[in-house]
């Protein structure tokens, strides 16, 4: 893949980091857990709020309720998600992690980590620390209108 070319070289080099890291950890989660990035970060969102409906996991990761529902039913097939009546809304459905669900998410938690760490083990903490503060100021940035 081409580096990308914003005319800033800071920028070019944070997204291509970005890229590397997130292709990094997608290859990892694909070969470990049989799991995208996606897939992963939608067993991840449910651990996080505990059964919840479909239409708010679609509303928290900003995709159409179609795309989630996709999805959803890819896990489902797999065993790692179940879909539970709502205690007291009879139209509504839940979705919960089965246990094979909470098992490729805490694999996949741990493979995310240590492919993560590998990108950064090099740093001293000294180095880390001026990198934090550094992506810090460029995150807190104002786009000049």
């Amino acid at each position: 893949m081409p580096r990308p070319d914003t005319g800033d070289e800071v920028v070019n080099l944070l997204l291509a980091a970005g890229h590397l890291v997130r292709t990094a950890v997608d290859e990892a989660l694909r070969t470990s857990v049989g799991l995208t990035l996606r897939r992963f970060k939608v067993l991840q969102l449910i651990a996080d709020t505990g059964p919840c409906r479909l239409r708010d996991l679609a509303d928290a990761v900003a995709v159409a309720p179609r795309t989630m529902t996709e999805t959803v039913d890819g896990l489902e097939a797999d065993g790692l998600v179940a879909r539970r009546s709502h205690p007291t809304d009879r139209r509504a459905v839940l979705l919960a992690l089965t246990d094979a669900g909470q098992r490729a998410l805490a694999e996949g938690q741990r493979r995310r980590t240590e492919t993560v760490a590998g990108f950064t083990r090099q740093l001293s903490p000294q180095q880390r620390a001026q990198l934090v503060e550094l992506l810090t100021s460029i995150s807190n940035a104002r786009t000049p209108r």
